[in-house]
This record gives structure tokens, sequence and C-alpha cells, in this order.
């Protein structure tokens, strides 16, 4: 897949309410589902003095996808924000390999719904 097909896929989740290690399990999770093999990651990401540990990403095929980083470092262009290669950008990843699996579909439309969203379909 390239970056433009992986960013159709993940950029309409990004704005949901999930820590980085519950988005990045429902992005491998979605890559796995597709017969893929995504790396999920856990460990360190370290920009400008700046770190966030503990962190989670993927990576697959060249890419590293993270949409989540600037939830606690603030929307500068320089943190890295969805589908890049690492090495356009001066964030360090350091980290271990963790187990993906694929997470059943009604529990990953859970996972990316609002709370709005919950309180309207509780309601409706």
């Amino acid at each position: 897949m390239n970056r433009d097909e992986l960013m159709n896929l993940f950029d309409p989740m990004q704005e949901a309410e999930l820590e980085c290690d519950g988005f990045s399990r429902v992005v491998a999770s979605v890559l796995i589902e597709k017969g893929l093999k995504p790396t999920l990651m856990a460990g360190t990401l370290t920009i400008r003095d700046r770190s966030v540990q503990p962190h989670f990403w993927v990576t697959f095929d060249g890419w590293t996808i993270d949409y989540q980083v600037r939830r606690w470092l603030g929307n500068e262009p320089w943190i890295p924000h969805g589908v890049f290669h690492q090495s356009d950008t001066e964030a360090v990843y350091a980290g271990t390999e963790v187990a993906a699996y694929v997470i059943p579909t009604g529990i990953r439309t859970l996972m990316l719904m609002s709370t709005k969203d919950l309180i309207s379909q509780s309601q409706g």
C-alpha cells in the first residue's frame, strides 16, 4: 500500500478519542485484516528535547503510522503526524515490537466512537 492508500484508511479515524495504544492497535488490526503484516511498536518518541513514553505506533512497508503524538506534544508542524517516513522527521522512535492481532469489528467500532456518538445512540 502506498501513503495515499494508508492515509485514506486512517485519516478518517484520527479524531477518535483513543490514546496512542488503542489507536495503534486499531491501525494494526485493520492492516492485518487486509492480509498485511504491520509491526506494532511500543517505546519512546523523542523530538527537540521532548519525549513521550510510553508511546505506541505502527510501522508498515517503510512507513510510520502515528496519529496520536500531537495529543501530548502539541500541534507544531515539526511534530510528526499521520503516515510518514521516519527519515522525513526530526523524531527519534525507539521501541520494541508488541504482539498485534485482529480486533473484532464490533469492538473496533465501539473503540472509534466518540462520546457524542455513544450518547446519541443511547438516546435514539
